[in-house]
């Protein structure tokens, strides 16, 4: 993949991650439903949160690093 199309995608997915935990969005999925005695919104964040600490750790294998241009030096 090129690097502007992991970066746009982890832009996205940041996103993403943000819109799926706004509360009226989390709303949509408060009902009487439980799993394995589970409310189901408990298992819908805790699921979003392991989505989200998936990916971000692929985008951070993914995305290659930042080197600084030869000939420049760092400020102290």
């Amino acid at each position: 993949m090129h690097r502007r199309k992991v970066i746009g995608s982890a832009l996205f997915f940041s996103l993403f991650g943000m819109m799926a935990s706004v509360p009226p969005l989390i709303m949509l999925f408060r009902f009487e439903g439980f799993v394995f005695g589970i409310p189901a919104a408990t298992v819908f964040l805790f699921g979003l949160w392991v989505f989200l600490v998936v990916g971000a750790a692929w985008f951070s294998r993914a995305l290659p690093r930042d080197e600084p241009a030869s000939g420049v030096t760092k400020a102290p």
